[in-house]
């Protein structure tokens, strides 16, 4: 096992590298989910998503709702804000992750710009950023060669899966699946969480408790972003 020593800086971008790469991916999912909706005549269906994730609406149109979301920088939840968290991460992180895994983002941030420039609403055009994101995946695996590394953003790629499936109303198996998997990868990185966090997910992330009452989804994703303490 190669497990040479991280600071606690880079530990910290690995994490949030590993969230905002998963978040984008996420996000691009979901968008062309409600996407797909809205032309299909469900054009107010923006409403369900923008609940899903908590957010006050803002949104006149349909097509401002997509703008917003794809391109407005000031929004966090948009692809291009996401996209530039993930890149100021990863541009502290190149020795970490290698310029060929760093090109991946780069190439999706000169995308998403090209088609704010067009104001471009067809969500199909951003395919190209999902297949970055998925091919990224596959270059930190292959190239990251630090056990903890690699550790640390699948911790961050996982918990923010199971931020996203918990606001969504997934299933139980589906949310349980991810949490197994989460704590596997905590094992190699003992010093980066919170074990008082994990041992109340236990107890709460459980199939008799589970259920998508606001109170209980509020505090188990309270406690899902409790895991790992960080700087942001």
């Amino acid at each position: 096992m190669n497990t040479k020593t991280i600071s606690a800086t880079k530990a910290d971008k690995l994490f949030w590298l590993g969230r905002y790469a998963e978040r984008t991916y996420l996000s691009l999912h979901f968008l062309r989910a409600y996407y797909d909706k809205m032309i299909d005549g469900e054009e107010n269906a923006y409403h369900e998503y923008c609940s899903h994730l908590s957010l006050d609406e803002s949104f006149n149109t349909p097509s401002n709702f997509v703008k917003s979301f794809l391109y407005d920088k000031q929004n966090p939840f948009s692809i291009s804000a996401e996209l530039e968290c993930a890149n100021d991460n990863a541009m502290e992180l190149r020795e970490e992750i290698t310029s060929e895994t760093l090109a991946y983002i780069q190439i999706s941030l000169a995308r998403i710009s090209n088609l704010a420039q067009t104001n471009e609403t067809n969500i199909t055009a951003l395919q190209p950023i999902t297949d970055n994101l998925l091919s990224l995946w596959g270059s930190i695996e292959e190239r990251v060669l630090n056990d903890y590394a690699l550790a640390i953003l699948m911790v961050g790629k996982i918990l923010e899966h199971i931020d996203i499936r918990i606001r969504f109303d997934y299933p139980f198996d589906r949310v349980e699946l991810l949490y197994e998997r989460l704590k596997t990868h905590l094992r190699y990185v003992p010093y980066i969480y919170n074990i008082e966090v994990i041992e109340e997910l236990d107890k709460l992330l459980t199939s008799k408790e589970y259920c998508h009452d606001v109170f209980y989804k509020n505090k188990l994703l309270s406690l899902v972003n409790s895991v790992v303490c960080t700087n942001n």
